[in-house]
């Protein structure tokens, strides 16, 4: 998708720290994702956060 793409070669923006309190089960199953797809946990919540705002529109 072009739109993702120009988020990826756009200069990268500062991170800040945010926090939540997810289910263990939901952050089981997210570690065993991240392994196996070789991401960061930080980018694959950034990835669903930004997923469901497009999604939801805002």
């Amino acid at each position: 998708m072009p739109d993702e793409q120009a988020k990826e070669d756009a200069a990268p923006e500062e991170l800040v720290l945010i926090s939540a309190r997810v289910r263990k089960s939901t952050r089981r199953k997210a570690r065993v994702f991240c392994a196996e797809q070789d991401i960061s946990m930080q980018d694959l919540i950034d990835r669903a956060l930004n997923e469901y705002i497009d999604r939801h529109g805002t």
